[in-house]
Order: structure tokens, then C-alpha cells, then sequence
């Protein structure tokens, strides 16, 4: 059964001259740059903060400490979710994600493609990551009724925990 809703669509590019990791997140429908995300520095846990363009925050992203395998996804201070990952894993990337009692699971071997779906084969969110670019770039489309933010949550948690310290 196809799914009637058409999904939100945007970009997300880390900026390649930046002290940590920055992304600017553009809506697909108009071009323009909406959030934009950045690592805090001098922070015990590992944290991805996503603000609107007006500076105020959206969403935050925390780590656990040592493996960097569950992300919580905190909205005005109260946890609203969380990223998942297997904390061993032999091949290919795989994640679960929980948000306000739905749960999306995805997987891919090389990690360049996913497609998020809840228990009822429904696809939350897609995430398709350019291969050939400088800049670490994500094309993500939404699917409602889950919220956009969170499909960009999934992304950044992603790309930190498997693509950010591979040099």
C-alpha cells in the first residue's frame, strides 16, 4: 500500500571550513536554508544542537559516553526520542529510532541509502548520502506524520557516529 502523504524534502551539508562539525539544512521546496546544526565544543557528552535561523533551538542531540551508540533526541529539555545503533555490528550501518512511541528501523551495507520504516512497513523518513563530495551532503525526505526534525535528527546522528572520525 503506498503511502499518500508527500514527504518534506531537504538538504543537509556539512560546511567544509568550520571549527567542529556545522551543517546548514535547506528546505528542498524553496531553497532556503531553514536550521542549521553545530557540534558543541568543551561538552562531556557529545552534542549536536539544530537551531532555527533565528538562533533558538529546536532540537538536541546527546550521545551516550562511551560508544557514542544512543543518541537522545531532546526537545525543551524533555527527552523526546532517541537514535539507536547495534553496538556491534560486522558489516553495513543499521539504526533504530524511537520518537514519542514510534519506532523506524533502517539498514544498509554501505551505508549510503536508508529507508526508516515503522512495524506497519510505513516509511518514515529516507536518507541518501552523495558519494562523491567534498562536503559530507544528505539528501532527506519526511514522511508524515512524523515530524521533519526528527527524520534531521536521524541524520546528523548518523553521520557523527559513522562518517565524522573516519580519518
Amino acid at each position: 500500500m503506498a503511502q499518500q502523504n508527500q514527504p518534506f524534502g531537504f538538504q543537509v551539508q556539512q560546511k567544509f571550513f568550520a571549527l567542529t562539525a556545522t551543517y546548514n539544512i535547506t528546505d528542498m521546496a524553496t531553497g532556503q536554508q531553514i536550521f542549521k546544526a553545530k557540534r558543541k565544543l568543551f561538552t562531556f557528552f557529545k552534542t549536536i544542537v539544530i537551531e532555527d535561523m533565528q538562533g533558538i533551538e529546536v532540537v538536541r542531540l546527546k550521545a551516550n559516553l562511551l560508544f557514542m551508540n544512543k543518541w537522545n533526541i531532546i526537545q525543551n529539555g524533555k527527552i523526546i526520542g532517541s537514535v539507536k545503533f547495534p553496538l556491534i555490528k560486522l558489516c553495513g550501518i543499521e539504526f533504530t529510532v524511537e520518537l514519542l512511541g514510534n519506532v523506524y528501523h533502517a539498514s544498509d551495507l554501505m551505508g549510503w541509502s536508508f529507508t526508516a520504516r515503522d512495524v506497519n512497513n510505513q516509511i518514515g523518513f529516507t536518507l541518501d548520502r552523495r558519494i562523491l563530495s567534498i562536503r559530507d551532503t544528505y539528501k532527506v525526505d519526511v514522511y508524515p506524520p512524523l515530524e521533519p526534525i526528527f527524520g534531521l535528527a536521524a541524520t546528523l546522528a548518523i553521520d557523527y557516529r559513522f562518517f565524522q572520525n573516519r580519518n
